[in-house]
């Protein structure tokens, strides 16, 4: 193994981490946010009593059910978006990204939200599609510069591509955006030292 493949699978790993941390870090601080404070925008309609699980209940059949529910809902209006998007989100969050990329498409097009096209570009990466995941955060970063999640994805994808000069451009609008931020500092000593 020469020195280069050391260097470059040293900094993959560290790269993987970093993603790892930080891809998912935001959206499970966000849902601890959401669960502390109360809805901005709802997704989609609290469960009824059949689709919680009874205490000491099977939860994956609680899961089941909230999912046949939302598939009814979708059956009887295709253009629900936000059962779409829950659809998607709890495909995401069970790692079944190709059946996640489905709903999510389909929501966005009935409505566009930042977030939910921020989520699509994750799985769109984690499915193997890199190209289309890169589209998807450029797409939310031009139409909402605000959204910094879509950009630190951006800037990921970027270094794992190995175009590290436009991932240092981007990284400096997001380091703007997120001043002190230490994910944000993580990924940014990660980018330095790759070459």
């Amino acid at each position: 193994m020469s020195k280069d493949n050391i260097v470059f699978t040293g900094f993959g790993f560290l790269l993987g981490l970093v993603i790892g941390s930080m891809v998912i870090g935001p959206r499970l601080a966000q849902s601890k946010a959401e669960s502390a404070a109360p809805a901005v925008q709802a997704e989609a309609p609290a469960p009824t009593q059949a689709q919680t699980a009874p205490a000491g209940g099977n939860p994956m059949g609680a899961i089941f059910q909230q999912l046949n529910a939302l598939k009814q809902q979708v059956e009887r209006d295709p253009n629900n978006a936000d059962a779409l998007a829950q659809l998607g989100t709890m495909y995401m969050d069970a790692g079944k990204f190709p059946q996640a990329i489905e709903y999510f498409e389909r929501s966005l097009k009935v409505r566009e939200n930042p977030q939910l096209r921020t989520d699509l570009g994750i799985c769109y990466r984690n499915n193997g599609e890199v190209e289309k995941s890169l589209a998807q955060f450029r797409q939310v970063v031009q139409s909402n510069p605000e959204q910094w999640q879509a950009l630190f994805n951006e800037v990921i994808i970027l270094a794992e591509t190995r175009h590290l000069d436009e991932a240092r451009l981007e990284l400096a609008k997001l380091q703007k955006l997120r001043p002190g931020d230490a994910d944000v500092e993580k990924l940014a000593q990660s980018i330095a030292t790759a070459r």
